[in-house]
């Protein structure tokens, strides 16, 4: 598909979202006033400054609206300095870490929803500085029922435990290097993806593009395919929260097109996920096969939390990683890779982070120290440890 038709529909799927919404609100609008039936969701008389201010991207609720029910803008800001201090060099900087903008919109009794966001790049480690960097989410998703509905276009794939939820809502700075060298920055791809629930079962099946651009790609670099069934045990264990998932991903290879799923031809991930009160656990383990016969990786990854107050969080995370070649681990975390590329076959690291919530997960401050160790590799890029500090700002709305 040639790459200025990509861009054209990728603009005008956007352009969708917004315009549809501002035309019926000023109908609302004329309408609620005759009838005297509001268009935004009551407010509440004990609202607090934060309420207030996160209420204002709401731009259009009425549920009553058999055409459009909702309409939101959205955006996220982190801003991030992180220092590296390692027996490979040293190095620190200020970034905007992430700063997207767009819009979220539910059509059709909300069983339409499309999305669309724009990543930018301000301020980023050894990036210029431009504000269109890429389209992350563009996608419409079709809800039918509980046990069935259907999602399409560019989005973020959700394999382990790192991709269970957002960004916005991670305790931890950066994700797993297992999860570095699954998807490394190419991180929202372009397919189709079917979920649903059965009660307490609930699954996923989806097929991806293998090559992915500023917008949905050429589709030429051949096809990934992802399951994954879950099973939510809170009930049965009387806890906030107690989710159990398998993943399974399968890509085609690569060929001169390929920019996604690079590194693995089968990659496998079982975790849980237990919040009880205070206290939070998650433990996963993973697998994959390497392509170009670069041997097979196995990864154990161990996140305690507890909620020291309300507002304060502690987080320890753990991760090991084994390769069956001297080299079959070649990654590092995006910070530790500043220093250079590294390779080995045994990695360690250990995550001591304190999170302050000011707002929920809608706005936080973040603060942690990260010891890795990569050992057992040959060759000039052999071998790493070092420490890396982390402060962080977190907003989104």
């Amino acid at each position: 598909m040639p790459r200025k038709f990509t861009r054209t529909l990728a603009f005008v799927l956007a352009f969708n979202i917004f315009l549809p919404v501002f035309a019926l609100r000023a109908g609302a609008a004329d309408a609620a006033a005759t009838s005297g039936k509001t268009i935004e969701a009551p407010q509440s008389t004990d609202q607090s400054i934060y309420d207030k201010i996160w209420a204002v991207p709401k731009i259009y609720r009425n549920d009553e609206n058999p055409i459009v029910e909702e309409f939101n803008f959205i955006g996220r800001f982190q801003e991030d300095y992180f220092n590296v201090d390692s027996n490979r060099g040293r190095d620190n900087f200020w970034e905007i870490r992430r700063f997207r903008l767009g819009a979220d919109a539910f059509f059709a009794e909300r069983h339409l929803e499309l999305k669309a966001e724009v990543d930018t790049a301000l301020h980023a480690y050894n990036t210029p500085s431009i504000f269109y960097n890429r389209m992350t989410n563009l996608w419409a998703k079709i809800y039918v029922n509980d046990a069935f509905n259907i999602r399409f276009g560019k989005f973020e794939p959700h394999f382990s435990y790192d991709r269970e939820f957002s960004d916005t809502m991670q305790k931890f700075f950066e994700r797993s290097f297992f999860d570095d060298q699954l998807l490394g920055t190419k991180d929202y791809i372009t397919g189709v993806e079917a979920t649903g629930k059965f009660g307490h079962l609930g699954y996923l099946a989806a097929m991806y593009s293998t090559n992915v651009d500023k917008e949905f790609g050429q589709f030429n670099g051949g096809q990934a395919y992802h399951a994954e069934l879950n099973y939510d045990f809170s009930k049965a264990l009387n806890t906030e929260k107690a989710l159990w998932a398998l993943d399974y991903l399968h890509a085609d290879g690569k060929n001169e097109h390929t920019n996604v799923f690079t590194n693995y031809r089968d990659a496998a991930a079982t975790y849980f996920d237990l919040e009880k009160g205070r206290f939070c656990m998650v433990a996963q383990l993973a697998y994959g096969h390497q392509i170009d016969d670069k041997g097979d990786v196995g990864a154990l990854l161990l996140m305690p939390s507890f909620k020291i107050t309300d507002k304060l969080e502690f987080i320890v995370r753990y991760q090991l990683g084994l390769a069956s070649q001297n080299n079959g681990i070649q990654t590092l975390n995006r910070q530790q890779h500043t220093i250079g590329t590294f390779t080995g076959d045994n990695y360690n690291a250990c995550y001591l982070g304190l999170d302050y919530y000011l707002y929920g997960q809608k706005l936080k401050l973040m603060f942690a120290e990260e010891y890795a160790s990569l050992r057992g590799g040959t060759g000039p890029s052999a071998g790493y440890n070092g420490w890396t500090t982390y402060v962080g700002f977190r907003l989104f709305f």
